[in-house]
């Protein structure tokens, strides 16, 4: 009897992981370092080799209207000083960046290179785009498969316009008025919180809920200490309380590929 009972407390264990494995969110679009640009087309496909399940990627609108794969300015990778919003797409697609030689890319571009392949989780950059923007994005995502599964975290705008249609991000503060308030959680959204305050407490709720609750690891949050160590502490502690869910920067996956 006791030798059946550990037997079953085993199976029940490997079946549990079985169900639950780590899913790994690339940050600023993929695997970022020396050879891979942020939100670049070798940086997808590195995350996409690696085994990420969904990639956190950047969205902005050119001068003329076209949905721009970047985060900020254009400086770090491509040496100009100009958001893609002062500049038009022939002039943004003539740019090279530094790391590996490639172009910035268009959404339809880097959707392509993820369709059937790994999930988007996008933050989409202010200030205010007009509907058109949200229609070439939502068709975009329609086209490449990749609606149902995406993850919007970004402006409010954003949020209000795929709710229902995508999960979108809730703070805690967020959730906790939603889940009081009896509204139907499940489908609709994610908990999203750093690394640096996510505990058991939001995790429970997060399942009250019924909705995956994501963290952020990246290494702006360790400011003034040791972003490594910072990382893996919290990683560790996470792991520990059953979080499955991890959005972070790729030099921390060493922690979390299995």
């Amino acid at each position: 009897m006791i030798l059946k009972f550990f037997q079953y407390t085993l199976a029940a264990s490997v079946l549990l992981c079985a169900e639950t494995p780590i899913r790994m969110i690339a940050h600023r679009g993929g695997v970022v370092d020396a050879h891979h640009p942020e939100n670049s087309a070798s940086a997808a496909e590195e995350a996409i080799r690696r085994g990420y399940w969904m990639l956190e990627m950047d969205l902005q609108e050119s001068k003329d209207g076209h949905l721009v794969v970047h985060h900020d300015d254009l400086e770090k990778s491509f040496g100009v000083r100009k958001m893609p919003g002062e500049l038009t797409w022939a002039e943004i697609s003539k740019l090279h960046a530094a790391e590996d030689g490639s172009r910035p890319l268009e959404f339809h571009e880097y959707a392509a290179i993820c369709r059937g392949k790994v999930q988007l989780m996008i933050d989409t950059k202010g200030p205010s785009h007009p509907r058109s923007f949200y229609e070439s994005l939502e068709r975009t995502l329609r086209e490449n498969g990749l609606l149902e599964g995406a993850y919007f975290i970004g402006t409010a705008e954003a949020r209000a316009y795929f709710k229902g249609k995508s999960r979108i991000s809730v703070d805690r503060e967020e959730l906790q008025k939603k889940v009081d308030a009896g509204e139907d959680t499940s489908r609709l959204y994610f908990l999203f919180e750093h690394g640096t305050t996510l505990d058991e407490k939001g995790i429970a709720l997060a399942k009250r809920a019924g909705i995956p609750a994501v963290v952020s690891i990246n290494d702006f949050h360790y400011a003034g200490r040791d972003h490594m160590k910072g990382a893996h502490a919290d990683i560790e502690r996470l792991r520990r309380v059953g979080l499955t869910h991890f959005q972070i920067d790729s030099t921390y996956d060493i922690w979390l590929r299995q």
